[in-house]
This record gives structure tokens, C-alpha cells and sequence, in this order.
């Protein structure tokens, strides 16, 4: 019942842990394309590249800005997004972006570039290491609080963060008159076409590129274009929705009054049967950000009685399907406000729940997926492309690490172009050998970020289905116990997995083989990967 949520909600903890701001720049343009310099001629430098980003979130604007300050040789980036310029206040309202934690891993990944951008992007939030568990309005229990010497997480929309990452992208490319960067917002792609290199728009075909990189999501058009384009039995790909868990999230000007200011907050129901959490979040200004929890309701199951017919009234009011018609999911505020009150009588007396529940009835119900790739490159048989982030390897949440490792994916690429893109200056077949240097690049990217994919995903989720033999199943359940009630404290366990992932850089691969006596099939061996890539 519960656990579902549950596991969305301690999952969402470690993202939301390294997570929130909610102060956002004004609209600098009118202009749905940002362009931030202009294009000095070429001066027949062959070996110049022209990139094409699809996905305008943090990891395509920081592998954007990894470009620009790289000694690859860029003449032209073009970063397609669907979406509106995170900057124009009108068009986000309604957003239901959460707060997205940015722990070790996204800061470092950040600072990759310099220090400064950090900060640009560290202003934008709220720093925070504490959690709450609260089973009742009188019972919580302390899981995490700030170290001393540890620099906390940071809290921080998507928007919010995006703002940053793009205020800091326009006032540099001013420096970079060689390089020209263009943001192309509210511009969907029809089609990737990865024999020619050409992105295909509503208005215009594009291209031809040198090097395309796909930011653009768990629904990736650019996956689907190497899926298409390669040959067979050389990229696959899964693909699945996390059923039946599934989430909305609401904005509030305060944190509830309740509840610990400056402390994350994951609060369970009053009726322990209803399937149903609330996360709170505090953000910049005083504001925080209530993520809830559930699943998806079965119109076809109907129980009678007690709590199980509070938790399917609940859940069909606060999640309906997904694929009902926008009029058709209306439901009533009143009634949805007394029954939020009525299961989280912590989040009482909020300043501007009214609008919350608002919010939470004109938001579509959301419904994560997991991607899993065996390469995020291309075969050279066709344009020189390649993945990141959530197009790469989706964990839907569950890892909390879904933005810290996209933003690694993006700075461990442009430290491949910087290793294996060295352009010979006689070269006479420059086109050929610019196109090889390029999935030479590719391929070493492919090579090191394969499999901290992989052991995220085994990370997030277990042994997917298996089952551990007995004795190992129960020393592992006593195991995870005593990690998660002492967390290495007085010598006596390990620090939890969740608390492991998002305050310490050891590659994901090292915890996963570590950790190896929690899973059924062994992980894969360097020599392994090697022989697979």
C-alpha cells in the first residue's frame, strides 16, 4: 500500500537531498532564440565543429557551456528545447517541476567549468542536509542533519537552476566571439535524421552537424533516431513506466508552520493504508515545494469499507489517469483541501495552499519511466551521436541521482573531445578523419559512463524481481537495518546507500561491486565491459 510511495518518496529524498530555489531572472528576449554571439568567419578551419544539443535542461546547458570553454574547436552550437525559456515567468506558472537536489556530484560537475558558475547556480537555492521522518503529527524521527566540514546539498528547481546555467551561458559567449550558441526554445523536433546529420523541425530542416548529443529525456527523441539509424543488434534499448506509482507536485509560498523551517520532510498519512506521502521541500525566500505521492487508481477495483475506501477516493481525486482528457480530470478543491488536511494535518495553517491544491487539480497526474542503453553512442556507420542523462539512463527518481549524473554525463563527454579530438593540420581526408576523432571521442565517453549507468540502475533498483537466496536475503535485510539506524556512527554499520550516493564521490560502479552480497547476478568486470563496448 504505503510502499509504494514510499520508495518514490526515499528516492526522491537523495535527489531532493543534493535541492530548491525559487528565485528566477526576468525574460532578457522576446525572442524565442537566444543567440549570444555572432559567428566570425570561418577562415576555412575544417576542423571546426558544429553541435547540436536537444534538450535545453541542465546537463544539454552545461555540456554547452563545457564546449565553449573547452580547447575543442567550436564554431556553431545550436540546444533545441520544446519547452519555454525557463525565464519567462508568465509561461512557468503551473510548472510541476520539484525541487531537484544537487549534491556532491552535480556541484562538482559543475565546478568543472570554474567556480563562478557554482555560484551563480548555488545563489538559486536553498542549502540543506536535514531530513524528518514523521509516521504522526506527534511522532518524527531525525534521518540526517548537517555535518560539520560538509558542504550541504543545494535545493533547486529545474527552472531555477536552468535560469542560472543560461544567464551565466549569455554573458560568456561574449567572450567566445568564435562560437556561436543559439537556444532554441519552443522548437519541437520532428525527426533526427542520423544519416545526414539534419534535425528536422516544424518550420525548417537544420544541418548538416558534425557531433549531435541527445539531453533531451526518458522520452529521447534522439534514442529513438540511434534505434532507427543503427545497425541491427548494436544499440538497444528498455524502456519502462514505473507503475503503478505516480506523483503531482505544488508550489507554496511558506513551509507549513508545523514543520521544521530548514529541514526536508517526509510525512506520512493519517491512514497508513492509503498509499499516499507528502514531501516538503524548503526553498529560497521562505517557500517550499510538497511533492505527493501515490498511485494510480484502478476504476475497475473497488474496496468497501474502513481505510481502503479512503485511500481509493483519495488517490482518485489526487491522481487520476493520466490519459483522461484535461476537462474530464477536474475535481473539487474543497473537498480535496479537507481530505489533504484531514491525512497530513501537519501541512495545516500553510500560506497559500489554496492555490497548492490549485495546482495539484490542474496538473496532469505524472508517471515516471527507467531507460536502460547498452551504449550511449553511435556505431560509425552513421552521424557521430550520442546520449546523456535521463536519454542514457533513467532511474524515474528512484536513485535521487538523476540530475547529479546527467551533469556528469555532460563534463565526462567534453573531457573525451579534449582527450581524442587532436586534428592533424595537414591531414588531407580532414572529413573522414574529423568524423573517426569524433566516435573515437564518442566511443571513450561510451566506454566510461556504460557502466555507471548499468550500476545506478542496480543501485535504484535491487535485484528488479529476483529473489536472494534466504540467508542472504535476511543478512542483507539486517544489514540495510543497521546501516539505516546507526549509519556508521560509534564504528556500527555503513553509511546508507541513498546517503552514500549523494554525499560521496566514489563512482557508482565501485558502491555497486561493493554492495555486491545485496544482489542475485554479479556485476560485470572492467574486462567484461570492455569486451561488451
Amino acid at each position: 500500500m504505503i510502499s509504494t510511495a514510499l520508495l518514490l518518496f526515499l528516492s526522491v529524498t537523495s535527489v531532493l537531498f543534493p535541492r530548491t530555489g525559487a528565485f528566477v531572472t526576468p525574460l532578457h528576449s522576446s525572442s524565442k532564440t537566444q543567440q549570444y554571439s555572432v559567428l566570425h568567419a570561418h577562415s576555412g578551419k575544417d576542423w571546426d565543429l558544429n553541435v547540436a544539443i536537444v534538450g535545453a535542461g541542465p546537463s544539454g546547458l552545461l555540456l554547452a557551456h563545457k564546449l565553449l570553454q573547452s580547447n575543442v574547436p567550436v564554431a556553431n552550437i545550436d540546444v533545441f528545447e520544446s519547452r519555454s525559456d525557463p525565464r519567462d515567468l508568465q509561461k512557468q506558472q503551473g510548472s510541476r517541476a520539484y525541487a531537484l537536489g544537487l549534491g556532491i556530484r552535480g556541484r562538482s560537475a559543475i565546478r568543472t567549468v570554474d567556480e563562478e558558475l557554482w555560484a551563480a547556480v548555488k545563489k538559486r537555492g536553498f542549502e540543506c542536509e536535514r531530513f524528518r521522518l514523521h509516521f504522526s503529527q506527534k511522532l518524527n524521527v531525525k534521518l540526517r542533519d548537517r555535518e560539520d566540514g560538509v558542504e550541504p546539498s543545494v535545493l533547486i528547481y529545474q527552472t531555477d537552476l536552468c535560469s542560472g546555467l543560461l544567464d551565466e551561458l549569455e554573458t560568456r559567449s561574449l567572450d567566445k566571439p568564435q562560437c556561436t550558441v543559439k537556444v532554441h526554445y519552443e522548437t519541437f523536433i520532428k525527426e533526427v535524421d542520423l544519416a545526414n546529420a539534419i534535425m528536422e523541425t516544424k518550420e525548417q530542416k537544420k544541418g548538416p552537424y558534425d557531433l549531435i548529443v541527445g539531453c533531451d529525456g526518458a522520452n529521447s527523441i534522439v534514442r529513438g533516431a540511434l534505434n532507427k539509424y543503427s545497425p541491427p543488434n548494436t544499440f538497444q534499448f528498455t524502456q519502462r513506466r514505473l507503475l503503478p506509482g505516480c506523483f503531482k507536485v505544488a508550489r507554496c509560498e511558506k513551509m507549513p508552520p508545523l514543520l521544521d523551517q530548514n529541514s526536508v520532510a517526509l510525512v506520512l498519512p493519517e491512514s497508513k493504508a492509503l498509499g499516499v506521502t507528502a514531501f516538503v521541500e524548503p526553498t529560497v525566500e521562505g517557500g517550499c515545494c510538497i511533492l505527493f505521492a501515490g498511485k494510480l487508481n484502478d476504476a475497475s477495483k473497488s474496496e468497501e469499507g474502513g481505510e481502503e475506501q479512503t485511500g481509493d477516493d483519495f488517490n482518485s481525486l489526487l491522481f487520476p489517469d493520466p490519459n483522461v482528457n484535461d476537462g474530464d480530470i477536474r475535481s473539487d478543491a474543497a473537498l480535496t483541501a479537507e481530505m489533504i488536511f484531514e491525512q497530513f494535518p501537519l501541512l495545516d495553517g500553510t500560506p497559500g495552499m489554496d492555490d497548492a491544491v490549485n495546482q495539484l487539480l490542474k496538473q496532469r497526474t505524472s508517471v515516471a519511466d527507467s531507460v536502460k542503453c547498452n551504449i550511449y553512442n553511435s556505431p560509425s556507420t552513421i552521424a557521430p551521436t550520442a546520449l546523456c542523462g535521463d536519454a542514457a539512463h533513467a532511474t524515474g527518481g528512484v536513485s535521487g541521482q538523476g540530475c547529479n549524473s546527467a551533469l556528469i554525463d555532460a563534463a565526462v563527454l567534453v573531457d573525451c573531445l579534449n582527450e581524442n579530438y587532436h586534428p592533424l593540420e595537414n591531414d588531407e581526408n580532414n572529413a573522414l578523419t574529423k568524423k573517426a576523432l569524433l566516435h573515437q571521442s564518442l566511443q571513450s565517453y561510451s566506454n566510461k559512463q556504460v557502466p555507471e549507468g548499468l550500476a545506478l540502475y542496480d543501485l535504484s533498483f535491487g535485484n528488479d524481481g529476483k529473489t536472494l537466496p534466504i540467508f542472504r536475503n535476511l543478512r542483507a535485510t539486517f544489514s540495510n537495518a543497521i546501516d539505516t539506524l546507526f549509519g556508521g556512527r560509534l564504528g556500527i554499520g555503513k553509511k546508507p546507500l541513498r546517503t552514500l550516493l549523494a554525499s560521496s564521490l566514489d563512482s557508482f560502479t565501485e558502491i555497486r561491486r561493493d554492495r555486491q552480497k545485496y544482489f542475485v547476478d554479479e556485476f560485470p568486470t572492467d574486462e567484461e565491459f570492455g569486451n561488451q563496448l
